[in-house]
């Protein structure tokens, strides 16, 4: 009977557990945290990605299992570049200052308690500011308005959430000269954020 009453229970968690995800959810919170940029070194030039940080909002519409996700953001990041050729060893240090809209579609496996989320999805990438200190390094030719792909996962932890993200940069930067290499920028970050407002039914 015991061992009965004991499956029971399991069952009646685990049903709990999965069902919870199909229920409509809506979500609306606000997140921080920091970035390691990537930047393809050449044959002319080193470059190397400073750590950044970026802060904003997020919100998260559910149901079925799956879930959107619209986030924005303001981000900082700063890249350096190098020149082989230059035997000082001239640089050049890029600081950026971009305003992110990702738009994310995933799933979660678990309930508003604990839970792991894993998405994917465009992001919208506009330049609000670039200030670079000039040497013998090169210029990045940063564009005003820029594209990536995001992939990333999250563990829910009640209101709070641990994301780490990789964004790959889609359309190809310029630096130079002399030889005006192309190449895309990429994106690790880690984020705290934390749930302002959630609602697990609209009902």
């Amino acid at each position: 009977m015991k061992k009965v009453l004991f499956t029971l229970c399991i069952c009646l968690l685990s049903c709990g557990w999965v069902s919870a995800q199909y229920l409509p959810t809506f979500e609306f919170g606000v997140k921080a945290g920091g970035t390691l940029s990537a930047f393809p070194s050449t044959t002319d030039y080193k470059t190397t990605g400073d750590p950044g940080y970026l802060g904003g909002i997020y919100a998260r519409f559910g149901g079925l299992g799956f879930n959107f996700q619209p986030e924005m953001y303001l981000e900082k990041t700063t890249v350096t570049i190098n020149n082989r050729q230059e035997a000082d060893g001239n640089i050049n240090k890029s600081h950026f200052t971009t305003f992110n809209v990702p738009l994310l579609f995933g799933g979660k496996i678990g309930n508003e308690n604990l839970g792991i989320r894993f998405y994917t999805g465009p992001s919208l990438i506009f330049r609000l500011q670039n200030d670079q200190e000039f040497g013998s390094g090169g210029r990045i030719n940063y564009q005003d308005q820029n594209y990536a792909w995001q992939l990333g996962g999250g563990i829910d932890l009640h209101d709070v959430a641990i994301d780490v993200r990789y964004e790959a940069g889609i359309n190809k930067l310029s630096y130079g000269p002399p030889t005006n290499e192309h190449t895309s920028m990429n994106m690790l970050s880690l984020t705290i954020s934390y749930s302002l407002f959630s609602s697990y039914s609209f009902d």
